[in-house]
């Protein structure tokens, strides 16, 4: 019989392994992604000059590449549903970046909010299929 632990070590893994943990940490690195790829894009966009066209493709790229992100995080933690997962999390990324806007830009502008939003479960349900297909690493023995 293994005895019980009860140090905050322990409590920690046991939250970062559960559901709601792997749901918070996976919106977690797809926020991180998000925010480093649109720090890069800027960073290009200061080099030089770009069109509105680019820079809206350039914030799609990085909406996408978060989404993928967060999904296969998700996904490879949880081991199971990868669709399911990818649509679940690729709502929550939506409704997370959908609500910074509005608080940062205090306005709602509707163009493009359906075609983010399907891009986002698009790449999100990619990420999640993904995420459960890899293989598992196993420590040399």
């Amino acid at each position: 019989m293994k005895p019980k632990c009860r140090n905050i070590k322990h409590r920690f893994c046991n939250f970062r392994c559960s559901k709601c943990g792997c749901i918070i940490g996976a919106v977690l690195v797809g926020i991180l992604v998000i925010l480093i790829f649109i720090s890069g894009f800027s960073l290009l966009i200061s080099c030089f000059n770009a069109s509105d066209d680019l820079v809206s493709c350039m914030a799609a790229i990085a909406l996408c590449a978060g989404s993928f992100a967060a999904g296969f995080n998700f996904a490879r933690r949880r081991r199971r549903h990868g669709l399911l997962s990818g649509i679940g999390i690729g709502i929550l990324i939506y409704l997370v970046v959908f609500l910074a806007g509005i608080i940062l830009l205090k306005s709602f502008s509707g163009a493009g909010t359906f075609m983010k939003f399907i891009l986002v479960l698009l790449c999100s349900c990619i990420g999640g299929v993904c995420g459960v297909n890899t293989r598992i690493c196993k420590p040399p023995k």
